[in-house]
């Protein structure tokens, strides 16, 4: 059993990914926090209340989370996930559910406590911009060595991008983060946007997908209007899923130790991300996905629902 809290800006991947969490039994989910990055914040935390209040079968806690980065100005993705996060056909209408917060008290204290209620066991899986986290980590640096690992779908590893040429979108809405968080020491678990890419499904699968038990005709409608500025019409790319299932013990995914660097400065190459092998790392790179057994797996968990 893998406890964990899902940071997100819930775009199109995002939702994906938060579906597979709902029905994968492995997972034990303890908060969910939004982010700004696909979409803003506002947004992002009402995709959030949609996706739990419409398919979840617990009422998970969501905290409105970070509306913008550490030191860089605000990004967005609506030309890849459309202007409400959920491709062109989904709209978030009547939440009824609200996130959590309340004064004083938002999604880094609400991480805080679950971390410190239970020491070592939680994994923190932020698929958006890691904004949130390294506040976390700058406003309670205590309870770092009590986080079990951190999971980021963040960078690239040929050091070319997808916002800019140098720079993933991720990365670059929030590079200091990356860099904090890098640097704090805590056992890291990373994919990139090769890894989402690769892993990219087509109309064909499309169909299959929406077959896929209650959830299936929903992964169907949140197709439409997904641009991934890399793949080609009718390619889907899986970046926050292969985040999250790489969790998991399977051989879906290869894996090897790496040092890592990000470009913090302001010029060109800024978020450009480096990666080095060295086996005695914290940080663990997700290098190379088998794209038909994820496929298979993702099949698998969304026909539970």
């Amino acid at each position: 059993m893998e406890k964990i809290i899902l940071d997100m800006d819930v775009g199109v991947d995002d939702a994906m990914a938060l579906l597979l969490a709902f029905n994968e039994p492995q997972f034990e989910i303890k908060m969910i926090s939004s982010v700004f990055g696909n979409v803003d914040v506002e947004r992002a935390t009402k995709n959030t209340c949609f996706l739990v209040e419409k398919f979840a079968k617990v009422d998970y806690p969501v905290y409105k989370g970070a509306s913008k980065a550490l030191n860089t100005p605000p990004q967005n993705a609506q030309d890849v996930h459309g202007r409400t996060g959920l491709g062109t056909k989904i709209v978030a209408r009547n939440v009824k559910k609200k996130p959590a917060n309340y004064e004083g008290y938002g999604a880094i204290e609400a991480m805080r406590d679950y971390i410190n209620n239970e020491p070592g066991e939680i994994t923190i899986v932020s698929v958006g911009p890691v904004t949130n986290v390294a506040t976390l980590l700058m406003t309670y640096p205590e309870v770092a060595p009590k986080i079990k690992r951190i999971v980021m779908e963040v960078g690239s590893m040929d050091g070319k991008g997808s916002i800019t040429p140098y720079a993933s979108f991720n990365a670059y809405c929030d590079p200091d983060a990356v860099d904090y968080i890098i640097k704090s020491g805590v056992p890291i678990l990373l994919t990139t946007k090769e890894i989402g890419t690769l892993a990219y499904f087509d109309d064909e699968q499309r169909e299959r997908f929406k077959a896929c038990g209650k959830v299936g005709p929903f992964i169907y409608d949140l197709c439409e209007g997904y641009k991934d500025k890399i793949l080609k019409p009718g390619q889907y790319a899986l970046h926050d899923s292969c985040a999250l299932l790489s969790l998991l013990k399977t051989d879906i995914f290869f894996r090897s130790n790496v040092d890592m660097k990000i470009d913090t400065t302001n010029g060109k190459r800024r978020a450009q991300t480096k990666f080095k092998l060295n086996p005695l790392s914290h940080i663990v790179l997700v290098n190379n996905v088998d794209k038909q057994k994820l496929i298979q797996k993702m099949e698998q968990i969304y026909s539970r629902s």
